[in-house]
């Protein structure tokens, strides 16, 4: 690319027009230029519009073997919304490569970033991820906890017996999620796991666990529910009588 053009899209990349700004990203992504990467690195870190920064992705995408480090960069910047939009970026990437640097994400301070980090785990499809995703099993926040359940529920097997370990922990709230996830996953070897929670001290969990075996189902699943005490609190009690008839 010629200097004047090249010249032309960098001040077009901050053109208080948006639509000018993001033809000037789908140019650059076009060159295949590997030194333009700290442009739209720098461009992609101010850009207010999203539409534009799906844009700069698109271009940083195609020039990924040399926005790879500078991307993992952004990823301790103070910016919440630099840090999402770097984990945004490296999931497109995506591939074994991003693996480690998007597990890293999940202790981050900020719930959508972690929330976007788990999801760009579930597209890459590693199982090496499931460790640490079922190690923030329990997290407070309603997002991250919305989204660790759909992205174990599509790893599926391989998710089970880590989440059949938190079954022990000593946080109720772990406890609860992990036996909503178990349920989601709808594998049997949870079962045992599962009755056992009938029996916990909190009752949200012997909710989770009732849930759960309802939608997993099966004789052993059944007759748990079928067999379980009068629970103590209205709101367990209401759900075994929903739940009624298991399937099997």
């Amino acid at each position: 690319m010629m200097d004047t053009a090249l010249n032309t899209l960098l001040d077009d990349l901050y053109n208080p027009d948006k639509n000018i700004r993001s033809k000037a990203a789908v140019e650059f992504g076009k060159t295949d230029d590997l030194s333009l990467v700290p442009a739209l690195i720098d461009a992609l870190v101010a850009e207010p519009d999203l539409n534009v920064r799906e844009d700069l992705t698109w271009a940083l995408v195609r020039l990924k073997a040399a926005a790879f480090q500078p991307l993992v960069a952004l990823l301790s910047d103070a910016n919440p919304k630099t840090r999402h939009s770097a984990v945004h970026v490296l999931t497109k990437i995506g591939g074994e490569v991003v693996v480690d640097a998007l597990t890293g994400m999940l202790a981050d301070s900020e719930p959508s970033v972690i929330s976007k980090a788990a999801f760009g785990l579930a597209q890459v499809g590693d199982e090496r991820a499931i460790p640490a995703l079922v190690a923030i099993v329990g997290h407070e926040n309603r997002e991250v906890q919305t989204m660790l359940m759909d992205v174990l529920e599509r790893f599926g097997e391989p998710s089970v017996q880590p989440l059949i370990e938190r079954m022990n922990d000593e946080r109720w709230q772990v406890r609860e999620q992990a036996a909503d996830s178990l349920g989601g996953i709808g594998d049997r070897a949870a079962v045992p796991v599962l009755v056992e929670a009938l029996k916990d001290e909190m009752w949200q969990v012997r909710f989770s666990a009732v849930t759960a075996l309802a939608h997993i189902g099966g004789v052993e699943a059944k007759a748990a529910l079928q067999h379980m005490p009068e629970d103590s609190e209205p709101r367990v009690r209401e759900l075994v009588a929903k739940v009624g008839r298991v399937k099997r």
